[in-house]
């Protein structure tokens, strides 16, 4: 409206062919009274406020187990009892599963009757030996006698020690009967089921995964890293607690929990030109899961503060970008500023603004400096766009 009005009055000078000076639609906006009988423009404003910069390096990373285990069978026997749900929770020395045990009972009882027969034999063999040494003290055995009793006993002592280690074989078989949980962790699901036969070549019987901690595994640019290590040559030590690491879910919500930085490999992938980093998240809710990819945000944990303007409210001419903020009065004036990185929907500011300042959002495109408007915090109320 301002602009046709300013058309207007240039026209009607022109004709009557007066000296009056040219007026923009900026200046004239600007006159006292442009807008007299018209209500002030409704614009929405937007406190403007302080927060922690900083531009986060983003990567696609991938969750991985740090403990998981594949329970299997060390011995072969049909399967008795299966001692968990698919899927629970487990703890260390849970008992998992169990196998026929009646065919090791049978090998460890034998194995414990060969041990007694052995050591029977050895005190035989050693009461002989005995006599022999007397009686070859009293010259009544030849020395060749006493050696092949010597001989005898040694042979028996060493019948006793082989069936202790086979006694010892069989009862550390029948233990593996009896299938334990070796880490705590959630199981997955039992690949066999009580009555089938199982054994050392029968695969995984289930799968035990740690989710209390896990890792974040993702690839760094070559680049990157040449400039870490050239960083670090020169004496200038890339700290990994001075890092925040942050992630966000598959359904685009954030985690809650942050993690560290765990180790980098020492080698290139030729294939990608990338090296591969993992770090470490602690999981108590286990809302990770080995497989699971991930977006993972690094960045400074001391970042600056700075004042942050929402991108709507920024307008750009020859001389850079600029705000209007509102007064007094419901006046509002432009302020040049300098912006530095995205942050959100906004714009960090380097200089022009300190926070706490009213800054316009919306209705921008109608304002010119001094220019009185109507202010509100939600929609405008009234007011053309």
């Amino acid at each position: 409206m301002i602009r046709h009005f300013s058309c207007a009055c240039l026209m009607i000078a022109c004709l009557a062919g007066a000296a009056t000076p040219y007026l923009s639609s900026t200046s004239f906006a600007q006159q006292p009274g442009a807008r007299q009988g018209l209500p002030p423009p409704a614009v929405v404003i937007e406190q403007i406020k302080v927060q922690q910069v900083s531009s986060p390096a983003q990567f696609t990373g991938r969750v991985e187990a740090i403990e998981a285990v594949d329970i299997r069978a060390r011995v072969t026997g049909f399967l008795h009892s299966v001692k968990f749900k698919d899927g629970q929770a487990v703890t260390a020395g849970d008992a998992l599963f169990e196998i026929e045990p009646d065919q090791l009972d049978a090998l460890v009882a034998s194995a414990r009757a060969q041990v007694a027969r052995a050591e029977a034999t050895r005190i035989s063999a050693e009461r002989t030996l005995a006599r022999n040494r007397d009686l070859f003290a009293r010259r009544t055995v030849s020395q060749a006698a006493l050696d092949e009793v010597q001989a005898a006993f040694d042979v028996a002592a060493a019948d006793v020690q082989v069936a202790q280690a086979a006694l010892a074989t069989a009862e550390l078989n029948l233990s593996y009967a009896h299938i334990t949980a070796p880490i705590s962790g959630n199981i997955g699901r039992a690949t066999f089921t009580t009555g089938n036969l199982v054994g050392s070549d029968s695969g995984s019987l289930a799968r035990i995964v740690g989710l209390d901690t896990v890792r974040v595994a993702f690839a760094v640019k070559e680049g990157l890293l040449v400039t870490i290590r050239q960083q670090e040559a020169s004496g200038s030590n890339l700290d990994p607690n001075t890092l925040k690491l942050s992630l966000r879910l598959a359904n685009g919500t954030d985690y809650d929990t942050p993690g560290r930085i765990e180790f980098i490999e020492n080698e290139i992938d030729p294939q990608t030109g990338t090296v591969a980093v993992r770090a470490v998240f602690p999981n108590p809710r286990h809302i990770l899961l080995p497989g699971q990819f991930v977006t993972l945000y690094v960045q400074e944990k001391d970042a600056p503060s700075l004042p942050v303007v929402p991108q709507a409210a920024v307008l750009q001419d020859r001389e850079g970008r600029f705000v209007y903020l509102l007064g007094k009065n419901n006046i509002v004036s432009q302020r040049r500023i300098d912006t530095g990185a995205r942050v959100g929907n906004g714009w960090a500011v380097n200089t022009g603004l300190n926070g706490g300042e009213q800054v316009v959002v919306q209705g921008i495109q109608r304002l010119a400096e001094g220019m009185t408007v109507q202010p509100s915090e939600g929609q405008p109320v009234g007011g053309g766009s």
